[in-house]
């Protein structure tokens, strides 16, 4: 499908997907921002194969129904979280990632709510942020949302090594929501990398 028609395409799953899951939340909400615009551009632009989801909630399992057709994969600390993670689900800390995934792995890596809610410890955190940036494609997107940088991220290894990606409808590479100060940033693994 070509990225023109793709575009009205995600819009309107991402609308129906709304409409029948999620609860009521204001625009420009963390969770409106999300699946609202967030995953709409991922989709028609990026058209992520593989992705990757650190971290889940009940209220998340529709969002298997975004990437319907692509190869989802979900992991949470919690085994209570399996059945709404996705058909390729992991059980265990996401620092222990790389025991699962070689590296240029994803297309696509999204942690929301994980970084300073469970990820806190400064070893776990500069794990993490390593072994994102290895599973990552070159080229590939990763996307932290978070509400506190409990470690500043200018000095978080994993994330010195991508580019921060400005993300055209949001307009920067880092968004703040309207609720909570949560916060978006969104980084790019370089071709050459």
């Amino acid at each position: 499908m070509f990225t023109f028609l793709r575009v009205p395409y995600y819009k309107l799953l991402a609308k129906n997907l709304i409409k029948k899951y999620a609860y009521n939340r204001k625009e420009f909400e963390d969770r409106d921002v999300l699946e609202r615009i967030i995953f709409p551009y991922v989709l028609a632009y990026f058209n992520p194969k593989k992705i990757l989801d650190i971290g889940r909630e009940d209220y998340q399992e529709f969002y298997n129904d975004f990437f319907r057709g692509r190869e989802l994969w979900t992991i949470d600390i919690d085994p209570g979280k399996l059945e709404i993670g996705s058909f390729h689900h992991i059980t265990d800390n996401v620092s222990n990632i790389k025991k699962y995934f070689s590296d240029n792995n994803f297309d696509f890596v999204l942690m929301n709510g994980v970084f300073g809610w469970g990820l806190n410890k400064r070893e776990q955190v500069d794990k993490t942020f390593k072994a994102i940036y290895d599973i990552l494609k070159p080229g590939g997107l990763f996307i932290l949302g978070f509400n506190d940088d409990i470690i500043p991220l200018k000095d978080i290894e994993g994330l010195k090594k991508l580019t921060p990606f400005n993300f055209e409808p949001l307009g920067s590479s880092e968004f703040k929501c309207i609720n909570g100060g949560h916060t978006y940033n969104f980084y790019i693994k370089g071709k050459n990398n």
